[in-house]
């Protein structure tokens, strides 16, 4: 009888335990799942807030009351519109900033023979797809006081898919000067220049220094 008893009593237990165990396996699916479900939720609202920059840029550049360019080429726009990579989280990235503004003002070479004043503001550290990536980043010194544009760092760049899916002259981004030594990079709004469009335009060239050897599929593609 003892021998039953006993034998009861660790079925009991081991029943207990695999509850135990079934219930510990329930809640951690389901913190899985919540965590899933944040997660895909900040990428859709992420993805929302970028196609919506896009949208407002398509419609103020055919806005003829904001827009820089002519009848003729808004016109254009309207039927063509901008192309763009459709937006990746994984070209948002940290990248490391490095502050250091001792060299002296030069004038940038653009497509014309107008040469703006830029000093070099530092540089910016980062990872595409495990590739090391730096790019030199410059403060356009014409604008410095602007109210626009003063605390606007300019980041020009190439990268291998140039000529192919984006514009040959390469991109640029724009950021805000950090407070700290690292800031986001987000080649999601990577945009053309606007001798993309047309050749009218004077646009700073990229310097050979900010030729990236990775490809970067993000932002916006060349203009056709």
């Amino acid at each position: 009888m003892k021998t039953k008893l006993q034998s009861y009593t660790k079925l009991f237990y081991l029943a207990v335990i695999l509850i135990v165990i079934v219930l510990l396996m329930l809640l951690f699916l389901n913190k899985e799942k919540s965590s899933s479900v944040h997660i895909d939720n900040d990428k859709k609202l992420y993805i929302a807030n970028i196609i919506e920059k896009r949208l407002k840029k398509d419609a103020d550049i055919i806005d003829s009351t904001a827009s820089r360019f002519n009848e003729k080429e808004r016109e254009h726009f309207s039927i063509k519109g901008l192309q763009y990579f459709y937006p990746v989280k994984s070209y948002r990235v940290l990248a490391e900033f490095i502050t250091d503004t001792s060299s002296p003002i030069f004038q940038m070479h653009t497509t014309t023979e107008r040469k703006p004043n830029y000093r070099i503001y530092g540089s910016v550290k980062f990872r595409i797809r495990d590739t090391l990536c730096k790019l030199t980043v410059y403060q356009n010194i014409d604008f410095k006081n602007s109210p626009d544009y003063d605390s606007t760092l300019f980041v020009p760049f190439n990268d291998n898919t140039n000529g192919l899916y984006t514009y040959g002259g390469g991109r640029y981004m724009d950021i805000e000067i950090p407070i700290t030594n690292s800031i986001k990079l987000d080649f999601n709004e990577a945009y053309n220049p606007y001798c993309a469009y047309s050749s009218r335009w004077s646009c700073p060239l990229v310097p050979f220094e900010n030729d990236l050897n990775v490809s970067i599929y993000a932002g916006e593609k060349k203009y056709k």
